[in-house]
């Protein structure tokens, strides 16, 4: 919620990692909304906003991406312009590089997230697509945090050609498979030569965790298993059996000696919602 403000930002948080947000004008939502109205030549005198957070932070989750979508709403709503999507991605990557979780914090459901760039600026192409209802998600979000700066880091700067081809065939299955419902292909989707192999061995319990990937045959209603962004949470899907496959993540982490705790979601198709409360 946002209230128009005589003089600077208050927050009051509430929800996942409240206790660590900034209650001032240095959280980020603040930040964003001041950077905009800056690069629009208009002045925000200040606000109150009502954040009611459900991203845990710092867990590959999304939780930076969706709020700067919600800085940018809140600059909309104080100033009572309304971006296009071309102008709203464009305002976004000036504080995320990856529009992979700009765009679905933005539109919702399954979005296809290209970066180009035109006369030396930067936008992000999306393409949205309804999430099939009857697979759901399960997180499994260790007590351990990976933070997405490092874990760039720890990427190789290049790639061998065959490990490249392997992951552009299983992007381009993960759309097929959708499409067409062949939900028995997930796991061979999932699989991947670019990223987990290089972080995994910086998280204790995930090489276990991701061995369910193998063994959806083992555990009826698992479609597949990946790690979350750059981690640390893990995300299975899944159509049925979701506390048994939560209980199983997390039962392998214990055995590396890592506590933990899981979520049942949903996928939210509709994506960022702005209306007026009289």
């Amino acid at each position: 919620m946002v209230e128009p403000r005589a003089k600077g930002f208050e927050i009051d948080a509430s929800g996942e990692g409240a206790e660590r947000l900034p209650r001032d004008e240095s959280n980020l939502i603040a930040r964003v909304a001041r950077s905009v109205s800056e690069l629009r030549g208009r002045k925000l005198e200040g606000a109150r906003l009502v954040v009611s957070n459900q991203i845990p932070l710092l867990r590959g989750l999304g939780s930076s991406s969706a709020a700067i979508i919600a800085g940018i709403s809140v600059y909309e709503a104080l100033s009572g312009e309304r971006f296009s999507e071309e102008e709203l991605f464009g305002y976004a990557l000036r504080f995320e590089d990856h529009g992979d979780n700009l765009g679905p914090s933005f539109q919702g459901g399954l979005v296809i997230a290209c970066m180009i760039e035109r006369t030396g600026q930067r936008s992000l192409v999306t393409v949205k697509r309804e999430w099939p209802a009857e697979v759901k998600i399960v997180l499994c979000i260790p007590e351990f945090e990976m933070d997405t700066s490092q874990m760039r880091q720890v990427l190789p700067r290049e790639v061998k050609l065959a490990d490249a081809v392997f992951n552009l065939q299983r992007a381009a299955l993960l759309q097929a498979l959708i499409s067409e419902r062949r939900f028995d292909l997930f796991s061979e989707a999932l699989r991947d030569r670019l990223h987990q192999p290089h972080r995994v061995p910086h998280g204790p319990g995930l090489t276990e965790v991701l061995r369910l990937n193998d063994e959806t045959q083992n555990h009826p209603g698992l479609l597949g298993v990946a790690i979350s962004g750059a981690g640390s949470t893990l995300i299975a899907f899944a159509t049925e059996n979701f506390s048994e496959i939560g209980a199983e993540m997390s039962y392998r982490l214990a055995t590396a000696g890592v506590r933990s705790r899981t979520l049942e979601v949903d996928v939210d198709n509709q994506g960022r919602r702005v209306r007026s409360i009289e």
